[in-house]
């Protein structure tokens, strides 16, 4: 129980600390959202899809159990969840920073950028694209 206790107290720590970039993050995405519809610098200014497109998105479709659609929109969504997820449980519950996540991390972030110019030479899902 104390184990948990001390987790939460670091993830509000870490909150406090980012409390600046988190505010600035949500002023970008209301004032961004507002005036182009868009939350993707990428999109608003060449209008064609980032590397990350859509993982909010497949990211909620995971949550709710749409997990073919989320698939279809951004398959490393999945890795991510797994990452994010093992990365929690390090910070805040077991207090260690393992090498294993670095290596996922780069795992990701290679196949992330393979499937960015997969996509851009066979084309993107039309739900990133909106045409």
């Amino acid at each position: 129980m104390e184990r948990i206790r001390a987790g939460i107290r670091r993830l509000g720590t870490d909150v406090y600390h980012l409390r600046r970039a988190l505010l600035g993050i949500a002023i970008y995405y209301a004032a961004v959202h507002l005036l182009f519809g868009q939350f993707c610098p990428m999109m608003v200014v060449l209008r064609f899809p980032c590397p990350g497109c859509g993982m909010t998105r497949a990211a909620f479709l995971v949550l709710s159990g749409r997990w073919g659609e989320a698939w279809k929109l951004q398959p490393l969504v999945f890795g991510w969840i797994i990452l994010a997820l093992l990365f929690g449980a390090n910070r805040y519950l077991l207090d260690k920073k393992p090498k294993q996540l670095t290596i996922l991390l780069i795992i990701l972030l290679f196949g992330t950028i393979f499937l960015y110019i997969y996509r851009i030479f066979c084309g993107f899902p039309i739900e990133l694209t909106g045409s």
